[in-house]
């Protein structure tokens, strides 16, 4: 993804902050599967995955607006919830508030691809709906990161979209997306959905143990470690 394509994803997500959930509560605000029951029930799969995966340190990675939050937080010692999109980091604060989790919780603005994540900081990371936005070629700066920031014994979880018969009936596998605001706004995402085969081989290409949670008709989510630092 080049610049102005990551300008371009930003712009998107600023303004789709404060509608961004209805993707997972309502099933709706995608450019995919028209069905929304699709979306809210594999949603509620993966609420319970992200529940028993959570422990110690932990960092959401492209946060958005903490979504996932809620359903982790009781679970973690520090939370560190990162993302690039202040609207989207502004509805990541009000959960903090109603939560009242902010004596062990950060909150980070930045570009991924400029940060320095440092070395075994956080036990685990959780990855929701970014590597889909990520060209093959920047595939490995997600998990070289991960790899880094997580040390020898951290564990991850990635929850993406999927890319399924389905889905397939609506999208291409790599494309440029068009998506729409509730109030008709436009924009155009690069989007990359993963199959089962994609999913699998990062065991070997990035030398890790991993176990598939759930592959659905949306969704995914794989959890691992690395086998080596």
């Amino acid at each position: 993804m080049d610049a102005t394509l990551r300008r371009r994803m930003l712009a998107y997500y600023n303004e789709r902050a404060p509608e961004y959930e209805d993707a997972y509560i309502l099933g709706t605000g995608t450019a995919s599967i028209p069905d929304p029951d699709v979306f809210v029930t594999e949603t509620k799969l993966l609420v319970g995955i992200v529940r028993e995966f959570a422990d110690g340190r932990l960092i959401d990675l492209a946060c958005g607006t903490g979504y996932w939050l809620p359903f982790y937080a009781e679970r973690c010692s520090h939370i560190t919830l990162f993302d690039q999109s202040e609207k989207m980091l502004a509805e990541c604060r009000k959960k903090l508030d109603r939560l009242s989790l902010g004596d062990r919780s950060v909150v980070l603005q930045s570009d991924f691809f400029e940060y320095e994540f440092g070395f075994a900081r956080y036990d685990c990371a959780l990855v929701g709906f970014f590597l889909s936005h990520l060209h093959e070629s920047q595939e490995p700066q997600l998990f070289n990161a991960l790899r880094a920031m997580l040390g020898s014994s951290g564990r991850f979880l990635l929850l993406d979209s999927a890319w399924s018969e389905e889905r397939a009936r609506f999208n291409k596998k790599i494309e440029q997306q068009k998506r729409q605001l509730n109030d008709g706004t436009s924009f155009e995402i690069y989007k990359r959905y993963c199959d089962r085969g994609d999913v699998l081989g990062w065991a070997n290409k990035y030398d890790a143990t991993l176990s598939v949670e759930h592959f659905g008709t949306a969704f995914f989510a794989v959890s691992g470690r690395f086998n080596s630092t």
